[in-house]
Order: structure tokens, then sequence, then C-alpha cells
């Protein structure tokens, strides 16, 4: 117990720097006019990459590679779509995907993110970077208004003033009750949704394509547009 405890101090130490890394990454000009500010708010939504290194400049720190744009156009322009990202570990999978999401919920095109793992306290981790940007990101924050509400904002399930909801989600549960007033969820993320023991049995790897084709997309509403990233 006394081991979980430190490990858990430390998890939440690291997530404070982040934030703080966050802070300092995204700093505003405080003479910008309203005017000027919208003018550059408008600039940047018509060229997505040029959005993402504004306000993401501690995680666009290099030039992306064909594959990335095309795959975030692909993302981008079609709101219905699935799009399966089998790339090697260190080429931004995560990180590009919370960029055109994060795009996707500001700019007001999609509203109820369900972030999908291997189990529950995965989800959460994987919604952490999300809910430290919303929380200390500068320029979001200056451009698109403060995110954190005074109800609802947990590690594993926030609602933004906005009205976005995001949640998580481990395989198997029941996705039940993931609505948001009248919005049912409009992107599905899933990240590691394997463990190594799983992957060796094609039973188990069965059962769980079956609970995110039978379960999990249902979720869906039939008359909005579903983006799914795995």
């Amino acid at each position: 117990m006394a081991k979980r405890k430190v490990t858990d101090r430390q998890y939440l130490k690291d997530w404070e720097s982040f934030k703080q890394n966050i802070h300092r990454a995204t700093p505003i000009d405080l003479n910008e006019t309203p005017v000027q500010k919208e003018r550059r708010k408008k600039a940047l939504e018509a060229k997505p990459e040029e959005w993402f290194k504004y306000y993401f400049p501690n995680f666009y720190t290099a030039e992306p590679a064909a594959f990335h744009k095309s795959a975030t156009r692909r993302v981008l322009k079609n709101p219905e779509w699935f799009e399966v990202r089998p790339w090697a570990r260190e080429l931004a999978k995560s990180a590009r995907t919370m960029m055109e999401v994060i795009y996707l919920i500001t700019t007001g095109k999609k509203k109820n993110v369900l972030m999908v793992s291997n189990n529950w306290d995965n989800a959460a981790r994987l919604l952490l970077p999300y809910k430290s940007i919303f929380e200390a990101n500068n320029r979001l924050i200056n451009d698109y208004g403060e995110f954190q509400s005074l109800g609802q904002w947990e590690a594993g399930e926030f609602v933004t003033k906005q009205g976005a909801a995001f949640r998580a989600l481990g395989a198997g549960q029941s996705p039940r009750g993931t609505r948001k007033d009248e919005v049912r969820p409009d992107v599905i993320l899933l990240d590691d949704i394997d463990t190594d023991e799983e992957v060796r049995n094609k039973d188990r790897v069965k059962t769980k394509v079956n609970w995110v084709e039978q379960a999990l997309i249902p979720t869906r509403s039939i008359s909005n547009p579903l983006l799914i990233i795995v």
C-alpha cells in the first residue's frame, strides 16, 4: 500500500510538471486587440498545421512527415471516418491525434469523445493530457475561453464549459450512459486496447473485436457522423 501511495504521489507530481510546462510554453500577446485576435484565429483555423504549431509548441517540435499531414487531412475533412494508425513508436500517434481532436472540439465540429483502452485506468491516463491542456494552455484559453467547468471535472470524465464531453472507458465495460444531453459519442479513440497476453489468444481478440463492433460503436447516433481513430 505504501508503495502505491508513493507511486501515486510521483504520478501527480509528474502531471503537475507537465501542466507547468504547457503553461510556460504558451505565452500570449496581451496587447493584441479583439479584432486582431479574431483575425488570427480564423487564419489559424483555416490552416490546421499552423493551428497545431501555434497552440501546441511543446508537441509540434519538428516538421511533420507527409504521411502525418495526409492522415490529418483525412480526419479533418471526413466527419464520418475510420482511421487506423499502425505507426511505429515515437511517430507521434497519440500527440497528433490529440491535436486533431482538440481542433475539432474547439472549432465546434465534435462534442463527445470516448477514450478507450485495455482497462479504465489506462484510458483515464490517456485522457489526462487533454484535461491538463484545457486547464493550462494559455493560448487555447485566451482564444476560446476557459474550459474547466465547476461541475464534472475528473481525470476519467469531464465536461468543458463549452459542453464538450470526454470519458474514459475500459475495454469490455458497458458504454451505456455516454450520451451528453442530446449528443451521443461522435469521436471514439482506441489506444492500446490489447495487452501482450491477449494478442496471443485469438478467442480473446475476437471477443474484444465483437465488443467494439456490437457494444461500443452502436453508442453512436445514426444521424450524426462518427470519427474513430485506432
